[in-house]
């Protein structure tokens, strides 16, 4: 159970890959007879191309979304991409007998040929026996991928324009190429080291932008993005202020307080509440 949790997604990427291997190559022809029929040969390419691209994703998805699975999917994508260009490559030659590979074949055959050598090459080192044998260069060789993907992509769109059968089995066929080729442009732009460096620092200002713009807990009320967008808000403590009563400083304060009905019989406040200091008549004489 442990090993179907991490490693489920292989595991699907595979079965799906081996169901549409399948598929295009139980159905359909690569005759001229029927042009409204399912082409195997022309779908395997479109599925080397497929899975090619999903292998050139695999490294930004883990690079600049964090997605660490992506590369345990990377290396089985890429031997899929290899396992469609060989069935493309084989139907292609029971078709034509081997009649194309001339010295003056087509440039876009050419390409795609070139194509095929690379990913052979990089299938058949893509185990660890090999990767230990080359050492460093072992991934150097492995960057021919993008070169791959560049003439596999560039022999489609060459072989779409110059061939009626793939025009009259698929008419969507250039469309969904310059699909293909705005991916591959992205998936090479992202990997120039300039433009690598300046994507690297969106995380970072995101995060300092969430810093700035943090909840902060006002007294007395729920929490709140902090500054608002109204008011000058930045000249307000967020202090909790208590209020403190103030001392009673006289005692006809005190008295207002304890006799409200005196002030309903119409007695000044100043004559009961208050009482004079002053020394009576009587005690001056005394006082003397």
């Amino acid at each position: 159970m442990v090993w179907i949790k991490s490693n489920w997604r292989w595991g699907a990427l595979n079965l799906f890959a081996v169901s549409v291997l399948i598929y295009v190559l139980s159905h359909g022809s690569t005759g001229w007879s029927n042009m409204d029929t399912f082409d195997s040969g022309l779908e395997s390419g479109k599925w080397a191309i497929r899975f090619l691209l999903a292998c050139l994703t695999m490294t930004p998805l883990k690079t600049y979304f964090g997605w660490k699975a992506a590369i345990k999917l990377r290396k089985s994508a890429g031997l899929w991409a290899f396992g469609f260009a060989s069935a493309h490559v084989l139907l292609y030659i029971r078709e034509t007998n081997l009649k194309w590979l001339t010295i003056s074949m087509p440039f876009y055959l050419m390409l795609g040929l070139v194509g095929m050598v690379i990913l052979s090459t990089l299938a058949a080192t893509s185990n660890r026996w090999t990767m230990q044998r080359l050492g460093k260069n072992w991934k150097r060789l492995h960057r021919l991928v993008y070169f791959s993907g560049i003439t596999v992509v560039t022999h489609s769109m060459l072989a779409t324009m110059m061939s009626k059968k793939i025009l009259g089995r698929d008419p969507q066929a250039p469309n969904e190429l310059k699909v293909y080729v705005a991916i591959l442009c992205i998936l090479l732009l992202v990997r120039i080291p300039l433009v690598r460096q300046l994507l690297k620092q969106i995380p970072i200002l995101l995060q300092r932008h969430r810093k700035m713009v943090s909840p902060v807990a006002m007294p007395g009320d729920e929490a709140e993005l902090w500054p608002k967008i109204h008011g000058r808000e930045s000249s307000v403590s967020l202090k909790p202020t208590f209020i403190i009563p103030n001392e009673i400083s006289e005692p006809c304060e005190s008295s207002n307080i304890g006799n409200p009905r005196q002030k309903l019989n119409g007695i000044s406040d100043s004559r009961v509440d208050c009482p004079s200091n002053e020394i009576p008549p009587e005690r001056e004489v005394e006082v003397q």
